[in-house]
C-alpha cells in the first residue's frame, strides 16, 4: 500500500475537507484527490462523503482511519529507529494525559526530557476523560499516555509512575492552612468541580460517597485552569493534585489535607509493541520514579 496516500488520506481527516488537507501536505488538491481516490479503489470501497466544501467518512473510512495511522506511526518507528544509532538529535514524541495530570507529573516529566533531548519536539495532547485518551492510544495519535490505571483497557502495557496526593484548597481566610479536614466538616461547603464524567470529579465524588455524602456543586469549570484563580477569588473550594495545591497556595488559597486522606495511581500508558526511540526514552527517563507494572480494568477500545 502507498504511504504516501495514507497520509494524504489522514490529511483530509484531520483537516475535514480536500481544500484545506492539501495545503497542510503542499500539493495540489486535484493530486490529492486522485491520491484519495485511487487509494478508495486499493481498498475497494469509497472512505469520505464528499459533501461540497467538507468530507465525511463513511463507516469504511471511519474503521480505515485508526489503522491506517498506527500504519503511518509504524514506519515513522522504523525510520526513527534506524537515524537513532547516531543519537537522538530529532525527532518528535506525542505524549496524553488527562487534564489534572499535566501540570504533575508530566510536566516535570517533560521538562527533564527536553534537557537531556532538546532536538525532539513534544507534542501534548489534553483529552477530556480516560476514553479519549484510549482513543488517541488506538488510534496512534499519542504514543505514550499519562493517565489512571481506573478503565485503561488490558490490551495496554501499563508501567506504575506511584501515588499522586490530592488536597483541599479553600478561599483565603477561610481557615487555618495545613490542618487536616475530615470530609464531613465540608458537607455545606461549595465546591468548583470538573464536569460529571472526568477523573478529577469521579475522585471528588468518591471522596464524599465513602463518608455517605455527596458534595455541593457551586461550579463546574470545564476549564481546568479557572479552577485554581476560582478558589483565590472566593467562589469555592476545590480538590486538587498537592502540585497544583502549592501553587494555590501562593495565590492566598488555603490548603489542608482531607481525612480520610485521598491519593489515585498515575501509570504510562502505550499500546504494546516497539515504541518510537524518542517514546522508549520518554518512558525510560518516567521509569525512574518506579517500575511497577500496574493492571486496569478492561473497556471495549474497537
Amino acid at each position: 500500500m502507498d504511504f504516501r496516500r495514507l497520509n494524504y488520506f489522514l490529511a483530509v481527516v484531520d483537516h475535514g475537507g480536500f481544500t484545506a488537507a492539501a495545503k497542510a501536505v503542499f500539493v495540489s488538491q486535484p493530486a490529492l484527490s486522485l491520491a484519495v481516490r485511487q487509494l478508495e479503489e486499493e481498498v475497494g470501497t469509497e472512505l469520505v462523503y464528499r459533501l461540497g466544501r467538507g468530507v465525511r467518512l463513511t463507516p469504511a473510512g471511519e474503521a480505515f482511519a485508526g489503522p491506517a495511522r498506527q500504519a503511518l506511526r509504524d514506519v515513522e518507528t522504523a525510520r526513527a529507529s534506524a537515524a537513532a544509532i547516531a543519537g537522538l538529535e530529532s525527532g518528535a514524541l506525542a505524549l496524553g494525559s488527562l487534564p489534572t495530570l499535566a501540570a504533575d507529573p508530566l510536566a516535570e516529566l517533560v521538562g527533564r526530557f527536553r534537557a537531556a533531548y532538546p532536538g525532539v519536539v513534544v507534542d501534548l495532547a489534553a483529552p477530556e476523560d480516560t476514553a479519549g485518551l484510549v482513543a488517541l492510544l488506538r488510534d496512534g495519535i499519542c504514543e505514550v499516555a499519562i493517565a489512571e490505571p481506573v478503565s485503561l483497557p488490558e490490551t495496554l502495557e501499563m508501567h506504575g509512575l506511584g501515588d499522586q496526593r490530592l488536597l483541599v484548597i479553600l478561599p483565603p481566610g477561610t481557615r487555618p492552612d495545613g490542618l487536616a479536614l475530615p470530609v464531613e466538616e465540608l458537607e455545606t461547603v461549595p465546591f468548583i468541580a470538573a464536569p460529571e464524567g472526568t477523573s478529577s470529579r469521579r475522585l471528588l465524588d468518591e471522596a464524599f460517597a465513602s463518608v455517605g455524602l455527596a458534595p455541593r456543586i457551586a461550579v463546574i469549570a470545564a476549564q481546568r485552569e479557572a479552577i485554581l484563580p476560582l478558589v483565590a477569588a472566593g467562589a469555592g473550594a476545590a480538590m486538587v493534585p498537592e502540585a497544583l495545591a502549592l501553587r494555590a497556595s501562593r495565590l492566598g488559597a488555603v490548603v489542608a489535607e482531607p481525612r480520610p486522606s485521598i491519593t489515585r495511581k498515575v501509570v504510562l500508558a502505550h499500546r504494546r509493541g516497539p515504541l518510537a526511540p524518542a517514546a522508549r526514552l520518554f518512558l525510560d527517563l518516567a521509569l525512574d520514579h518506579g517500575d511497577e507494572t500496574v493492571g486496569g480494568d478492561a473497556v471495549d477500545v474497537g
